[in-house]
């Protein structure tokens, strides 16, 4: 169940580690990072499109990634898979995801991504991660029968700047 203007809470898809995700990010950016959620928030700003991106940041690039994360998210969710939900998202945001699960009851959710588009917003380096924030919108479809409804949310990727672990969904922020 989506709230009002808002995709369903957990989303879904990785990036496994591949060229393509080393190739999204070859040098992290001094910019300051933006502050993370560890669950939604009940708006977000007009997101505004990045102005300035580290010159060898490949945002087309990460961008797929990114509707990767967005699709594996909702697949993951939907079939309650708690061990691939921890596999890419941080502890916290895992938690929210996992309480949200449990108060669904086991109810069967399928979601259809019927069309998404994602855009880099920030890209930043805090002291030991590195954070994208991608906006995300576009047609979910929840229920067999039912309509597309239109989402627009703000999700915050982060991944160790020494590589150790691919990105992980650190917050989303559903548009009100």
């Amino acid at each position: 169940m989506a709230p009002a203007g808002g995709a369903p809470f957990a989303r879904s898809a990785t990036s496994e580690r591949s060229a393509l995700g080393e190739a999204a990010w070859n040098r992290p950016s001094s910019a300051g990072a933006p502050t993370t959620v560890a669950a939604p928030l009940a708006a977000v700003p007009e997101p505004q499109p990045a102005t300035s991106l580290p010159r060898d940041f490949d945002a087309t690039a990460f961008e797929r990634i990114a509707k990767m994360i967005f699709i594996r998210l909702q697949a993951a969710n939907d079939a309650g898979d708690l061990d691939d939900l921890r596999a890419f998202t941080t502890p916290e945001m895992f938690a929210a995801i996992k309480l949200e699960l449990q108060e669904r009851g086991g109810v069967a959710q399928r979601t259809d991504v019927v069309r998404i588009d994602a855009e880099v917003l920030d890209v930043a380096t805090e002291a030991d991660r590195q954070v994208v924030s991608v906006r995300f919108h576009g047609l979910i479809r929840e229920e067999t029968e039912g309509g597309a409804e239109p989402f627009d949310e703000v999700w915050h990727l982060v991944k160790p700047v020494d590589g150790s672990r691919e990105w992980a969904i650190a917050g989303i922020q559903q548009k009100a």
